[in-house]
This record gives structure tokens, sequence and C-alpha cells, in this order.
């Protein structure tokens, strides 16, 4: 297991922190689990992500199936704690400052609403998360899996795992994306607002990520970010050889 001391160098990282993990136990009634370590709105990686220099992801570059079990690696994994939060986020001005540049390159991802990210009045915005999850992978059940397989894509994952220096995060807290409410910089034309009269759904991103804009005044507009954000992290990294695990 690592710990924070790698990111404590960060402008403003034990405040961030800080101020993420009183959200964090606000939300589930739980005392934030040990050496977490805070990733801000990190989208790139996710659980059995390897962690290295070029930042391979497993699970967006191949399948891991363990065809001995007929299962997949999603059966490891174990959920912790959730909780619906549907509450505003009281953050310091750093962390506010996060979800702002999330809200406009989302909104610059709208296609014809594009023209809402140079419109969101600063002085005038709330941000909210629904849902936040706590889950993680079983360890025995992993080292289990990896002694037994003769899975080729599982037999890959082994070989970068007890790789020396590489590392797997292998707990994470993570939010279902976010609410944002804003005042806009001017009155919408005529044209603009009949295009709003109704929600909107859009498409986000390559892996299921969407969102909906709904026009709740003349001048204020709700935009839901529907996408998966870590905020905090358990890295584990494999420094010397274990004779447990075959090739490690």
């Amino acid at each position: 297991m690592i710990n924070d001391s790698l990111s404590t160098h960060f402008a403003n990282y034990k405040d961030d922190y800080n101020q993420w993990k009183a959200v964090y136990e606000d939300c589930l009634h739980d005392t934030l689990y040990h050496n977490a370590i805070y990733l801000g709105l990190q989208n790139k990686i996710g659980l059995s992500s390897i962690c290295s220099h070029s930042e391979l992801n497993l699970n967006k570059q191949i399948t891991v199936l363990d065809t001995s079990a007929k299962g997949n690696i999603f059966d490891l994994l174990s959920v912790n704690n959730s909780a619906n939060c549907f509450s505003k986020i009281n953050l310091n001005k750093n962390l506010q400052d996060s979800f702002y540049v999330e809200l406009v390159r989302n909104l610059k991802m709208a296609g014809s609403y594009s023209y809402l990210s140079d419109l969101v009045d600063t002085n005038q915005i709330v941000f909210k998360i629904s849902t936040l999850i706590d889950y993680s992978f079983r360890p025995d059940s992993l080292v289990s899996l990896l002694q037994r397989t003769k899975d080729s894509s599982l037999v890959y994952f082994r070989e970068i795992l007890t790789t020396q220096g590489n590392g797997l995060i292998a707990r994470v807290a993570m939010i279902f994306g976010f609410e944002s409410r804003f005042h806009l910089k001017r009155k919408l034309s005529e044209e603009e607002e009949t295009k709003l009269k109704n929600e909107v759904f859009l498409t986000l991103g390559d892996h299921g990520e969407n969102g909906n804009i709904q026009l709740l005044t003349d001048r204020d507009i709700k935009f839901v970010i529907n996408k998966n954000y870590i905020v905090f992290g358990e890295f584990f990294v494999f420094s010397e050889a274990n004779p447990e695990v075959p090739g490690g």
C-alpha cells in the first residue's frame, strides 16, 4: 500500500483533501478509509487500472475475462458503502474551480448548445452531487484468480501488475457525475429559448457518458452531467517478487 506523500507537494492538496474528506464522511456517514489518496475529479483511470508512465488502462484497452470460471473481473468487486447525497457541495474556491472547468468542458461537447459555455455567470453557480460510492477489489479473490488463470488477458494483467514500479488502484470513492445550476450572463434570444423549451438530452463521451440541459427561468440553466469521477483512490504497488503469485 502506498500513501499520498508523493502528492502532498501540490498546492492546496491538504486543504482540498480535507474538503472532500468532509463531503465523503457527510454523505456516507462513515470515516474515510485509510491511505486514501485524493485524485480530484479523475475520469481517466478506474478500478483495476494500471498506473504507469504511459497510463495504461486495462479497462478500456483489453477485455479481462477468466474463461476457467466463466466470469469476469468485476465479479471480484465489493461495494463497501454507497449513498444518494443530493446535496450542495460546500467546497473551497479551488475545488469549485475544478467543477467549473468540468462544467465548461462538457458544455463545449454539447453540440449546438456549446455556446452556453461562454455564458456561465461564475458569481451565481451551485454544484450538487447525487450519488457517491466506495468500492474495491476483494484481494484474496484477486490473488486466487491470478494464481489459477490460464486466460491470456489475465496473464497479461498479472505480468503488468507484478512488474516492479507499477501500481494497482484497488479501492475508490467515486461520484456518478454532478448537477450544476447557473445564471446566464445575458438573456437568451427567442430562438435560443425555444430550443430549450423542453429538456435536452446529450451524449458527452464514448463510454455511455451523457447529460441533460433544462431551462429553469429565462436566464437560469440546470445542467446534469452523468459521468463517473473518482475522487479518492487506494493504491498498491508490488515492490519485490512474490513467490505466491506466478510470475511475481
